[in-house]
């Protein structure tokens, strides 16, 4: 199964069908797929080590269920597999190779981060790829 996933996960990293040219695309192209319930291109839009880190955590709670659990890493990046479309999305920050955005949903404004892999912005989470947490 894993093979299969980093299969698919190459091969739809070369199907650019959503733009990823800036932070605030690349942001939006992972809502998109998010609210599509495309996991290969979510996972495809994930920073290299939030990626590493999730499917880690997958594997690590399948073989810690004995192989009776094969949660799907998408799905446990949030408890709401649909997250509502932000209302307002901004650069906070950015100097080319990392980005930071505010996003705003329901008057809750959040930070979203960012960095820039071979000419592609990709979502970094913070709390996945602290040392020693995945």
């Amino acid at each position: 199964m894993p093979r299969l996933l980093a299969l698919l996960l190459v091969a739809s990293a070369g199907c650019h069908r959503y733009p990823d040219d800036t932070p605030v695309e690349a942001y939006r192209s992972m809502l998109s797929a998010v609210q599509r319930d495309d996991d290969a291109r979510t996972l495809s839009l994930l920073s290299e080590r939030s990626r590493t880190a999730l499917l880690g955590r997958a594997e690590a709670l399948s073989k810690a269920s004995g192989g009776t659990l094969h949660p799907a890493p998408v799905d446990l990046l949030q408890a709401d597999p649909r997250p509502p479309a932000p209302g307002q999305v901004t650069v906070k920050s950015e100097d080319g190779r990392t980005a930071v955005l505010a996003v705003t949903t329901h008057g809750t404004v959040q930070e979203v981060h960012l960095v820039n892999e071979a000419g592609h912005w990709r979502v970094a989470i913070p709390a996945l790829e602290k040392p020693g947490d995945g």
